[in-house]
């Protein structure tokens, strides 16, 4: 179904319950979100239970079952929050979510905005918090936030560099499974000059010291940060992993970006593509007046843009990898509802 059509359907839901456990939401779960799973796609159900001064552990707040599952609760069992769980089923299954980093020029308020290069990825909303930034990885219930991570950081926003009087902005989208809307739910930025005083400021002490005592002949350690931010207004947050990027100053610096345009499958299941970065030699091209160009080729299905660039020895350059960007489900709602956010950055 169409997201504007099922938007008039809970608005009209929400004026006539009465509370959250009323049998309109159970209605509307088992039509719109059971009762459209056929096993072929995810077909885990979440259950959100009413929250109880003796609920205090995260980890029961939420019951999983699969479609097929004989044992999933029905209606007469009135532990669970049944508008929370048709929400929370419905923001997972109705829609698909498009995370999009890109790198800009700071401009003062009011002035466009200007974008040197971006790169878009499918993502997956989770009630799932994963932890990207340990050598352990661990999972833990997030409920009532929403997690969309991305697990291969490393790869997918390799080529995100960025150096003085440039910002990272980050954008997530939502487009609904009929593919009839596209709504902006998330929209921040970070300028440089905050990413690179927060690495040095966490700069390792080990380093530190052993540079001292080897009277400068330590290297120090290539490390990554990982560094959360709240997003515009302390509405939902992001994490990156932040780390120094020195290229070749005698060589152009290329960066190449490969995804698949108009899906969200991709090999490997790695959901998306991916982006890489090398060094050519100096070219005979003539100089650009920002020392940037961008070429684009479309073919079909996929596309391919290249960033190239000439480093110059007098700035200094981070590269700056999105981990994960979460919002609480009922901010997510608002938005979707309201749906009048239309991208900023994401390439349509």
């Amino acid at each position: 179904m169409e997201w504007r059509k099922l938007r008039q359907i809970i608005q009209q839901a929400r004026s006539q319950a009465k509370s959250q456990n009323g049998k309109i939401w159970y209605d509307l779960y088992q039509e719109h979100i059971v009762s459209q799973l056929d096993g072929s796609t995810d077909d885990m159900l979440f259950y959100v239970r009413h929250t109880t001064p003796q609920l205090d552990d995260p980890s029961t707040l939420l019951e999983i079952f699969r479609v097929e599952d004989v044992k999933k609760p029905d209606f007469n069992n009135r532990k669970y929050s049944w508008m929370e769980t048709f929400y929370l089923n419905m923001l997972l299954h109705h829609f698909n979510f498009i995370m999009t980093c890109a790198v800009c020029e700071q401009k003062p308020p009011g002035k466009a905005l200007k974008i040197y290069r971006s790169f878009s990825v499918p993502v997956y909303g989770s009630p799932n918090k994963h932890n990207m930034s340990g050598k352990a990885k661990s999972t833990s219930i997030s409920y009532p936030n929403i997690y969309f991570s991305v697990f291969n950081f490393d790869e997918i926003f390799n080529g995100i560099v960025l150096t003085d009087n440039e910002m990272v902005c980050v954008e997530l989208v939502a487009v609904d499974k009929a593919e009839t809307v596209q709504i902006s739910v998330f929209l921040g930025s970070i300028r440089y000059e905050i990413l690179r005083s927060t690495l040095e400021n966490r700069a390792s002490l080990k380093s530190k010291f052993l540079k001292q005592v080897s009277l400068g002949l330590y290297p120090g350690e290539q490390t990554s940060q990982f560094i959360t931010m709240n997003g515009p207004k302390c509405r939902g947050r992001v994490e990156m992993c932040v780390s120094s990027f020195k290229p070749d100053i005698n060589k152009d610096f290329v960066v190449s970006f490969d995804r698949e345009a108009d899906h969200l499958e991709t090999e490997g299941g790695k959901g998306g593509g991916g982006s890489s970065v090398r060094s050519v030699s100096r070219s005979s091209e003539p100089d650009t007046s920002d020392s940037r160009r961008l070429s684009s080729n479309s073919k079909q299905r996929y596309v391919s843009n290249n960033w190239v660039f000439k480093p110059s020895s007098s700035h200094n350059y981070v590269n700056a990898q999105l981990t994960y960007l979460t919002l609480r489900w009922d901010e997510l709602l608002d938005d979707l509802i309201e749906c009048k956010k239309k991208p900023t950055l994401k390439s349509r």
